[in-house]
C-alpha cells in the first residue's frame, strides 16, 4: 500500500521522482515489475535495496546454530545495511531529492535517506510520512519497552546522532507531514499541525484502475472470476487461526452460508504467505481461491458494487472502506485479544459492523 501512496503522491505532486522499495517481503521484484510496466508510472527508476527477506536468502545456507548463528546474522545484516546505505547516498548526491516520502521512519533506511537530504539542503524535517494502514491508527502492540531501548542504544552508537527513536511510525523528528485516510482519528502522537489528509483521488481514477487490471493479468487472475463472486474472505495469518477449531468453524459457517444464500464468497490468503492449498482451506468446497501474493489493494477497484469483504484486524479492510465506500466492510469479530481487538475499536469508530456469523 506504501507504493501505491507513493505512487499517487508523486503523479499528484509532479516533478522528478524515484521509488526505493526496500525487499521486506518475496513480492518486491514483481511489484517492481509491475509498476515498470505501468504506462502511467510517473517514478524515473524503481531502486530495490536489501531487506528482511533479502537477509533470509543470503542466510538460507547457513546451518550453524547458537552464537555462531547470532554472529553470523549480524554480518549479514551489516554487510546489507552497508550496500544499501552507499546506494542510498548515490542516489540522493544524483536525483537531489526534496522530499522523502515514507510509511515507516523507524527503519534505519528511511532516517538515513532523510538525513542525507536534511544534511544538503538545510531542511531538518524534509519527511513526508505515508497512512500505514491500521498501525497508524492502533499503534505497534509487539513492542517490547526494553527491547526498544536495546535497539535504540545500538543503532545510535553504530550510526551517530543521526538515529532517532520513534515510538510510532511518522512520529520521529524528520516528519514535517503526515498524510493520513483518517486525520479524525489519528491518535495524539500525531501532531494535528502536521497532519494532512490523504485524497481518494491518488486512487480513483482511470491510471490506477489500469494498474489493477495489469497485475490481474500478471497474477493470472480472471476478471471474470471477481464478477461471479458476492465478495471476498480476507483470511488472517494462519498462524492466528490454524489451531483454532472454534474460529476454523465460524470461518467455515461464514463461506456455508454464502454459499446457501448464492453468493458464494472468494478466498484470500494473507499476502506474507504463499497460500492454504484448498483442502486446508477451512474445508471450503468450491470456494474460489484468489492469488495470495496479489495485494488486496489491488484487487479492490474489480469489485464488483455492493461487495462484501470480510476480515478480522487487517488494512485492507480499512483500505477497502476508504477507498470503496459503497463495498459492504465487516469484521469476523473472533479475536478475543491482540491486535484484531484493538483495531475493531477503529472500525466501530468508522461505522465498520461485526458479521453474524452462526455459533459466534
Amino acid at each position: 500500500m506504501i507504493a501505491l501512496s507513493a505512487a499517487g503522491a508523486a503523479r499528484a505532486q509532479g516533478g522528478r521522482a524515484v521509488l526505493v522499495l526496500i525487499e521486506d517481503f518475496d513480492l518486491a521484484p514483481r511489484l517492481e515489475a509491475l509498476l515498470r510496466a505501468w504506462r502511467d508510472n510517473p517514478f524515473e527508476d524503481i531502486v530495490r535495496v536489501p531487506g528482511r527477506y533479502t537477509e533470509h536468502l543470503r542466510g538460507a545456507p547457513d546451518r550453524s546454530r547458537g552464537t555462531r548463528m547470532f554472529f553470523n546474522r549480524i554480518r549479514i545484516k551489516r554487510g546489507l545495511r552497508t550496500e544499501t546505505m552507499a546506494t542510498l547516498a548515490a542516489l540522493d548526491a544524483t536525483l537531489l531529492p526534496q522530499e522523502v516520502w515514507l510509511g515507516n521512519d523507524r527503519k534505519v533506511e528511511t532516517q538515513f535517506a532523510m538525513h542525507l537530504v536534511a544534511r544538503r539542503i538545510g531542511e531538518p524535517r524534509p519527511g513526508r510520512y505515508l497512512d500505514d494502514g491500521l498501525f497508524t491508527y492502533v499503534g505497534d502492540v509487539r513492542q517490547r519497552p526494553l527491547v526498544r531501548r536495546i535497539d535504540w542504544l545500538t543503532k545510535r552508537l553504530t550510526y551517530g546522532g543521526w538515529w532517532q527513536r520513534a515510538e510510532q511510525a511518522g512520529t520521529s523528528g524528520w516528519i514535517a507531514e503526515c498524510w493520513l485516510a483518517y486525520p479524525a482519528l489519528a491518535p495524539p502522537v500525531y501532531a494535528v499541525a502536521r497532519q494532512r489528509a490523504m485524497p481518494r483521488e491518488w486512487f480513483a481514477n482511470r491510471a490506477f484502475l489500469r494498474l489493477c487490471v495489469a497485475a490481474a493479468r500478471e497474477f493470472g487472475l480472471a476478471r471474470g472470476l471477481m464478477r461471479r463472486c458476492a465478495g471476498v474472505l480476507v483470511l488472517p495469518h494462519s498462524n492466528q487461526w490454524r489451531d483454532d477449531p472454534k474460529r476454523v468453524g465460524q470461518m467455515r459457517e461464514c463461506l456455508r452460508a454464502a454459499a446457501a444464500a448464492g453468493a458464494p464468497l472468494a478466498l484470500k490468503s494473507h499476502p506474507r504467505e504463499v497460500g492454504i492449498e484448498r483442502g486446508e482451506l477451512l474445508a471450503a468446497g468450491d470456494a474460489p481461491v484468489l492469488p495470495a501474493l496479489l495485494p488486496m489493494e489491488l484487487l479492490l477497484p474489480l469489485l464488483p458494487a455492493g461487495a462484501l469483504l470480510v476480515g478480522e484486524g487487517s488494512s485492507a479492510l480499512l483500505a477497502a472502506h476508504w477507498l470503496r465506500p459503497d463495498l459492504r466492510v465487516r469484521d469476523l469479530g473472533l479475536a478475543r485479544e491482540g491486535f484484531a481487538v484493538r483495531a475493531r475499536q477503529v472500525f466501530a469508530q468508522l461505522g465498520i459492523p461485526l458479521l453474524e456469523v452462526e455459533g459466534g
